[in-house]
């Protein structure tokens, strides 16, 4: 019934726009940039005429031009171009070439809005396409793995962790929209593939003003690439140890007033596994399936429309062992996951002050997981999960004046979920808006206000302000500081989930069944050892947190970067997954408890220096502090005990306490990147660490504070050369995890892969 209601919904959208489609105007001129790619808002600027704004394909339409008049071609993070009158006669094609540096990068993320990383009052990252190549990955957790302040963690798949706060608080987008699909609050990262990534922005710090309770450690949106002018087809294929598989095609087509963008990409993995003495993989085999439709159309004056359509299947198969009354049995263990997307947006610019964008989004996640004995062949379990996610939203942005601009969203949004193991359809529904102003009084000063409303089914009202600002010292020196607030509610993934992966081979229950699942465990002999008693846990309660935000950017000579960034985040009933129990396999079983006020606070520190056009070093270092109020109250009053090494009970010192569990106090890693001129190979090397993380309660008073609870720290070294042929031939080889570092602890890291690449340009006119 769900995928029939989102099927009918967007052919109705489709329906009602198809009229409009593919009957725009003749462009004149195609704006692009140097890489051939489209520059849509892009402005053209003619004597004594009103500004021009490109259309969705960078395309312009000049009716009115004189001679002897001069024309200015400019877009945000380009270098602006001069033409005469004869000159704009005799080009087809206006190029742009695009500023260098992180901070001329252009970001939407982060206001909503198109803005340079360098105007920017908060702290942002930008990964562009180039430094995506040089790492080699093939999944969007190999390249946020390598960047500072950022922790890749397996907690029940492969998530991500920033400021100290899980994934559960990161909201992952993808081209400006949300994706859905997380067990119990995590979005596996591995989902994503690398092959039609831009770039990708990373905003830490709390963005609920303007996303949303998801928003609240920060976001992560992934653009995908569009093709530049006329066709293009490219074919690509990676592989790597593990019999690991990646083929991918793109294809690309740009007319004046459309165009059109695909992707398909598969992957096949055999898996792997770090406990051969125990039965089962840590990672299954499994294949997926991605494919990808980007549409835009120019449908009149100031007035255009896109299509998303994003699909993805993924096929997973393992073997699990439980123990039963009569004896051990072996399980033949099958996981399917399956996703669609469908975002078509409708933009209207009647001129240059005004701008209406109505947004919708609907999208359906399921997952089927099914185990057979395999003698009889009959069914030990099935568990099936969807869920179905509906929202629409209007933004106008109004350009008060040149200094300021108005952002104001207004949107609604529906979820429903069917699973297996809850006893009814569980669904919400939510209105919100988000009103922000951007503000740049003076050459030296921006400022961003915002403030969020949301007036949920379920969990009630809640207004999530913020405040932030920036002041230029100088043309090398910035300082940022940003203040905001946010609000979650546990949902019913976290009260009620009963879930397992075969692909991965964890389990994840909600709050209210983790005793029971725990239990049910140990009786099928899956259970190693139980790391946190669950009978210990409450009811879940709503979560609030303020958090502040302060930095700089200091560029003291042309060819070095610094950046730094303080931040504290106080959180009240934080909501926390860890595990439960360590099962036979190696892998977890998870769950969820409130811990009523934390704290996390730290630091990131990031340096790039270019020494000349062939090679450039970056390092970066985060340190994290995290800390249980409650907790370290009880310590200094005397009341937390443990057991030591003689089996004594004796008080927990200050000095013993660890902090939040999973979280490491220190990370960091180093890059050089060389250009080799002869050859024209490019080499990356990245060397990659992070310190000793809390791993498990062994003595049963639920906090971290004995030696033997923790997890090693690790560091791994990878190792990437690549080079870009005359005829647009892209070729790549290396080893990630050179030293072949693996760990229990840590079984999202296999050991040493290699990998080979190429992409071949089949098409390009």
């Amino acid at each position: 019934m769900i995928r029939i209601n989102l099927i009918k919904l967007n052919m109705m959208i489709l329906f009602l726009l198809y009229p409009f489609l593919g009957h725009g105007e003749n462009g004149d001129k195609i704006i692009v940039d140097d890489k051939g790619m489209p520059l849509p808002q892009a402005v053209v600027q003619v004597d004594n005429y009103p500004p021009i704004v490109a259309g969705p394909s960078g395309e312009v339409q000049m009716t009115k031009l004189n001679t002897g008049d001069s024309v200015i071609v400019f877009a945000l993070g380009h270098e602006s171009k001069h033409y005469s009158w004869e000159e704009w006669l005799n080009a087809e094609v206006i190029v742009l070439k695009e500023k260098e540096g992180e901070l001329n990068e252009v970001v939407v993320s982060a206001t909503r809005t198109d803005r340079t990383v360098e105007d920017l009052p908060m702290p942002v990252t930008v990964i562009g396409n180039k430094a995506i190549q040089e790492t080699g990955a093939v999944r969007l957790s190999e390249v946020l793995s390598e960047q500072t302040g950022l922790q890749i963690v397996s907690n029940h798949g492969t998530g991500l962790q920033m400021q100290g706060l899980d994934t559960d608080y990161i909201l992952v987008l993808l081209d400006g929209e949300p994706l859905i699909g997380r067990t119990a609050g995590t979005f596996d990262l591995n989902r994503i593939s690398v092959s039609n990534i831009e770039k990708i922005e990373i905003l830490k710090g709390p963005a609920s003003a303007i996303y949303g309770s998801e928003a609240m450690a920060g976001v992560v949106n992934i653009i995908t690439k569009s093709g530049g002018h006329g066709k293009k087809i490219d074919l690509g294929l990676r592989q790597r140890s593990l019999n690991t598989w990646n083929p991918y095609l793109e294809f690309g087509i740009r007319k004046s007033n459309w165009n059109i963008d695909i992707l398909y990409d598969y992957y096949k993995t055999d898996g792997y596994d770090l406990s051969p003495e125990v039965t089962g993989n840590t990672q299954n085999p499994y294949q997926s399936h991605s494919g990808q439709v980007k549409l835009g159309t120019r449908l009149g004056e100031g007035l255009s429309f896109n299509l998303f359509l994003r699909g993805y299947t993924e096929k997973a198969t393992g073997v699990l062992e439980v123990v039963e009354n009569s004896g051990t049995e072996l399980l033949d263990a099958t996981d399917q996951r399956d996703e669609i997307n469908i975002n078509p947006t409708l933009r209207y610019k009647p001129n240059n002050n005004w701008l209406f964008t109505l947004r919708n989004m609907s999208s359906v996640f399921s997952t089927s997981s099914v185990s057979k004995y395999q003698k009889e062949g009959t069914v030990f379990d099935i568990q099936d999960f969807q869920q179905f996610y509906q929202r629409t939203e209007l933004q106008t942005d109004y350009q008060l004046d040149k200094k300021q601009l108005i952002s104001l969203g207004l949107g609604f949004s529906g979820e429903s979920v069917e699973a297996t193991r809850y006893d009814e359809k569980n669904h919400f529904k939510a209105t919100y808006f988000y009103l922000q102003h951007q503000w740049d009084p003076t050459d030296k000063v921006n400022i961003v206000t915002g403030a969020r409303g949301d007036f949920h089914s379920v969990y009630g009202s809640r207004l999530s302000p913020k405040l932030s600002g920036q002041y230029r010292f100088s043309d090398k020196f910035s300082w940022q500081l940003s203040i905001g607030s946010g609000f979650k509610a546990p949902d019913f993934r976290q009260l009620l989930l009963n879930f397992n992966n075969a692909s991965a081979g964890y389990y994840v229950f909600g709050a209210k069944l983790a005793k029971d699942g725990l239990e049910d465990l140990e009786a099928k002999g899956l259970v190693a050892q139980r790391l946190i008693l669950p009978e210990n846990f409450g009811e879940l309660q709503a979560e609030h947190s303020w958090a502040i935000n302060t930095g700089f950017r200091w560029k003291p000579v042309e060819s070095l970067l610094i950046k730094g960034n303080l931040y504290r985040n106080a959180l009240q009933n934080m909501i926390e997954t860890a595990p439960i129990a360590q099962l036979v396999s190696g892998q977890n079983a998870f769950s969820y408890f409130n811990i009523r006020r934390v704290v996390t606070q730290g630091l990131d520190l990031d340096f790039t220096y270019k020494y000349n056009d062939n090679l450039s070093i970056s390092t970066g270092y985060a340190f994290l502090d995290t800390r249980d109020l409650d907790v370290m109250e009880q310590i200094e009053g005397g009341e937390m005990y443990k057991k030591d090494a003689n089996n004594q009970t004796v008080r927990v010192s200050k000095a013993d306490y660890g902090g939040l569990f999973n979280r490491s106090k220190h990370s960091g890693n180093l890059k050089v990147n060389y250009l080799e001129n002869r050859t024209g190979i490019n080499w990356a090397l990245r060397l990659i660490y992070r310190g000793q993380f809390g791993f498990s309660d062994l003595n049963g008073n639920l906090i971290l504070d004995d030696v033997a609870e923790y997890a090693p720290g690790w560091y791994t070294l990878n190792l990437t050369s690549t080079k870009t042929f005359n005829n647009g031939i892209f070729l790549e080889a290396g080893v990630n995890n050179l030293l072949d570092k693996t760990s229990i602890t840590q079984p999202n890291m296999p050991g040493r892969l290699l990998f080979v690449g190429i992409k071949i340009p089949l098409l390009n006119l």
